[in-house]
This record gives C-alpha cells, sequence and structure tokens, in this order.
C-alpha cells in the first residue's frame, strides 16, 4: 500500500490534473520516502559488514532460506546472517512500492523514469550478487561486487531523493563550473571507486592485518613486500592517502558552488574520518564495532562524492577561456 502522502494521484473540483503546489507537495513526500529508504540501505551495508566480521557470510549454507527454512532456528551467527536477508527483502519491498508510485504518475514518471530503471538494474544486480556469494562459498569476487553493488544501489537512491527534491523546490541554480575542477572531481571520483575494489578485497581475502603497523606496514618497514595480500593492503593504504589528498584540493576549489561546494566540503570531512578509522581498524586489530563503522563512512563517503559529481555534471560550462577552476 502507498506511503501516507503517496497515494493515488490528485486532482481538483472539476477533475482536472493536481496543480502545482500539490505536486510539489506529492515530490516532496517523494523525497522523503527515498531518504528514509537510503538510511535502511545503508545499515543494510553496515549489516553485511558485520556479517562479514562475525563469521556468519556461510551461517546459511544455502539461499533463499537458510537450511531449507524462512525461519531457522537462531544463534548468532545465523541471527546476523537471516536478519542481513530480511532487512534486504523489506528495503526490496520498498524500492517496489515507490517504484508504483511513480510510474502511476505521468508528472512523476518523465523526470525519475531514468534513474528509477537504473536502480531497479543495480537491485537486481545485487540480490543476484548476495545468492552468488552464498553459492559460491564467500568467493572474492562476489563479496567484493556485493559491497561495490550496495553501495550502488544506495547512491541510485540518493539520487532520486536529490531529484524528487528538486521537482519539490524547482530546479536549484547551478554556478559555472571549469573544465578543471569538473576533471578533479571526476578523478575523485573514480579514485573512490578504485578505493571500494580494494576495500572489498582487503575484506574478501583477509588482508586487513597483512600489514600489521602504522604508518609503517610491518618490522618498521614501510613496503617489506609488494605482494599477495600485503599488496591489497598497502594499494589501500596509498589509495586512501590519494584520496584524502585529492579532496583537500577539490574542496576548496568548490567553495563558491553553492550544493557543489557543502558536498565536497563534507566530503573532504567524512574521507579524513574514513582513514582515520582505517588506522584504528589496523592498530585494533579489526575490532567488529570499528569494522562497522569503516563500512558506514565508507557508504556515506560514495553518497557524498557521487552527488557532488552529479552537480558537477550538470552545471554549466563556464564560457571565460582560461579559467580551469
Amino acid at each position: 500500500m502507498p506511503a501516507p502522502g503517496l497515494a493515488g494521484p490528485a486532482s481538483d473540483a472539476s477533475g482536472n490534473a493536481a496543480s502545482t503546489p500539490a505536486l510539489a507537495a506529492r515530490a516532496r513526500a517523494l523525497a522523503r520516502a527515498y531518504a528514509a529508504l537510503s538510511g535502511v540501505t545503508t545499515c543494510l551495508i553496515v549489516l553485511g559488514a558485520l556479517v562479514r566480521a562475525n563469521g556468519a557470510g556461510l551461517a546459511c549454507p544455502d539461499w533463499p532460506l537458510c537450511f531449507g527454512e524462512a525461519i531457522p532456528r537462531f544463534d548468532v551467527k545465523i541471527g546476523f546472517e537471516v536478519g542481513h536477508r530480511y532487512l534486504a527483502g523489506l528495503m526490496s519491498l520498498g524500492f517496489v512500492t515507490l517504484a508504483v508510485v511513480v510510474l502511476r504518475d505521468p508528472r512523476l514518471r518523465a523526470p525519475l523514469a531514468p534513474g528509477l530503471g537504473l536502480g531497479a538494474v543495480l537491485l537486481a544486480l545485487q540480490i543476484l550478487l548476495g545468492a552468488l556469494t552464498v553459492w559460491h562459498l564467500l568467493a572474492s569476487w562476489t563479496v567484493t561486487s556485493h559491497l561495490l553493488c550496495g553501495n550502488a544501489v544506495n547512491l541510485s537512491l540518493l539520487v532520486l531523493w536529490r531529484r524528487s527534491s528538486e521537482l519539490a523546490e524547482g530546479e536549484p541554480l547551478r554556478m559555472p563550473l571549469g573544465a578543471g575542477l569538473r576533471a578533479l572531481i571526476g578523478v575523485v571520483a573514480l579514485l573512490l571507486v578504485v578505493q571500494m575494489v580494494l576495500g572489498g578485497l582487503v575484506s574478501s581475502r583477509f588482508a586487513s592485518l597483512a600489514c600489521d603497523e602504522w604508518p609503517t606496514c610491518s618490522g618498521g618497514e614501510w613496503f617489506p613486500g609488494f605482494h599477495g595480500a600485503r599488496a591489497i593492503h598497502l594499494l589501500h593504504r596509498l589509495g586512501a592517502y590519494a584520496l584524502v589528498g585529492l579532496l583537500a584540493v577539490a574542496a576548496p576549489a568548490a567553495r563558491g558552488h553553492g550544493r557543489l561546494a557543502r558536498l565536497m566540503a563534507a566530503a573532504a570531512l567524512v574521507a579524513v574520518l574514513q582513514a582515520t578509522v582505517g588506522i584504528a581498524n589496523v592498530l585494533l586489530r579489526v575490532p567488529v564495532e570499528v569494522t562497522g563503522l569503516h563500512s558506514f563512512l565508507a557508504a556515506c563517503l560514495v553518497g557524498l562524492v557521487g552527488l557532488a559529481t552529479r552537480e558537477a555534471w550538470l552545471a554549466p560550462r563556464r564560457a571565460r577561456p582560461g579559467a580551469a577552476l
């Protein structure tokens, strides 16, 4: 059943389509619903990390059931794994419900259909990857792909939230953007994707303590051996340093660009926090709580950089030659 405030198309006394204020109210309610669904998805990402950290990835050896039952006999590990599945099911039902609301209203369907279609494809892929993760016994490629796709689903929900908000509030005024800053934000986004891949590999290949010191790697050496799990860990560290450095340049360069400036400033702050938590993960020997926080901050960073990249993409190009930033 549709969420409150999102029931069928409104009409006036003469039966005509709803007025612009009514559409704005409807879009505003939809934006709130997508924001809430993104919150649920973020919790799902963190819960997935806790499933991994507690060694519960194969607590249910089959999928979609658990030991052939929808509600199996619980212990702690099965509770983590089944809880993750139940929450994923609720999130999927929420996505389908909001999709029906959007598709039934042509005024919402036209502007939101592209993002909705992409989100649906990503969600279907994420469900498949969840099944493959179990069927392939936590193979590294499935775990890493599941992590990446989960964050992509969350970003698609944030984009739908932002687009719905724009329908309610009107298109924002975007300052012209120079080619240099646009390219810099693109590089930040690309590096973040690489970092997410490396982070997934660090987790799935049990490389979190391949370097058991900080700032050095092991035995007081910076690069005691660049191979196997240690190479993945070191690349992830170097990527974190590079990402923080790039954001330290991009955030000040975006000043004066309204929402883009705020997103980049927040991304820079979260990146510093994320790097600090990553260091704590090594020094404290990967406690479960710190692992969950690391995943939460990663999801926040993906959302912030993704929305900033969208703002940069939509901003008009600066006409004045030579104004790189």
